[in-house]
């Protein structure tokens, strides 16, 4: 990284840090090294655990999962955090920044969302592009009302439309909402399911962000690469190759966001 790319890196996780300060989150700094935790072995990479004395560590892959058992173990007060600092991932370290808000209501999830949109909207010249949301619990609304297997999830995930079209048919409405352009999914959906407690979020999160002129797409195909999130979640992009804001709800009581202050976001 170059030393103007260094120094930037460095002015923007002060202005985030301070900004995350002044809104009245608890900033928090903690060891790259720390007690492995049995429930998150399905979760952490093979390569960051190791043993020291007869007790199994692990390397910081991931803020979210430290956090919330740094918060589980101390029982801290405070429900709003926020972080910057290194984590390890795929042999590569770089550095996360983010916030992690926990039994959030509805207007404080709203509100980080829109406090994050408008840092980087502040921060870069360039025009964000889109956003891109999802719900599983919308898929589970459609395999129940047409009762449908879950085999049929996965060949949504996939995009295997071929497949699709043999096992539901062409005219089936689940075939047309995929075929459909990505554009136009949401108003599909909300014709089904538009008083849904998901689509109302999702409809929230829609008029929330509406100043910021980016497009704004419900894609039932889309997953998060992070397996915890368990409602609602999303990313935001310059570009379609590397989100500048994902995060999402997981823990059934946690929500998450994480800002790109990496190459490829915000540098």
């Amino acid at each position: 990284m170059s030393n103007i790319k260094i120094l930037k890196q460095y002015n923007l996780v002060k202005d985030y840090m301070e900004l995350l300060d002044r809104e009245g989150y608890h900033l928090i700094d903690l060891n790259m090294i720390e007690p492995f935790q049995l429930e998150d072995k399905h979760d952490q990479p093979s390569n960051i655990i190791f043993e020291r004395n007869e007790q199994i560590f692990s390397i910081r892959s991931d803020w979210t999962r430290t956090l919330l058992n740094y918060n589980e173990n101390f029982l801290l007060d405070e429900r709003l955090f926020g972080y910057f600092g290194q984590v390890i991932r795929d042999y590569h370290s770089f550095n996360q920044a983010g916030v992690e808000l926990y039994n959030p209501s509805q207007e404080e999830i709203l509100g980080s969302i829109a406090l994050h949109l408008s840092f980087v909207a502040k921060n870069t010249d360039k025009k964000i592009h889109s956003i891109v949301v999802n719900n599983d619990n919308l898929l589970d609304l459609y395999l129940e009302k047409y009762q449908l297997n879950h085999d049929i999830r996965q060949l949504i995930y996939e995009k295997n439309l071929s497949e699709l079209s043999k096992v539901l048919g062409s005219n089936h409405r689940i075939y047309q909402l995929m075929t459909a352009p990505v554009s136009q999914q949401f108003n599909l959906v909300e014709e089904e399911f538009g008083d849904c407690e998901e689509m109302i979020f999702i409809k929230e999160v829609k008029e929330k962000i509406k100043q910021y002129d980016l497009k704004f797409m419900l894609d039932l195909s889309f997953r998060s690469p992070q397996t915890y999130y368990n409602g609602f979640y999303f990313q935001v992009f310059l570009n379609y190759v590397n989100p500048l804001l994902s995060g999402g709800k997981y823990n059934n009581n946690a929500f998450g966001i994480a800002l790109n202050l990496s190459d490829g976001g915000l540098l």
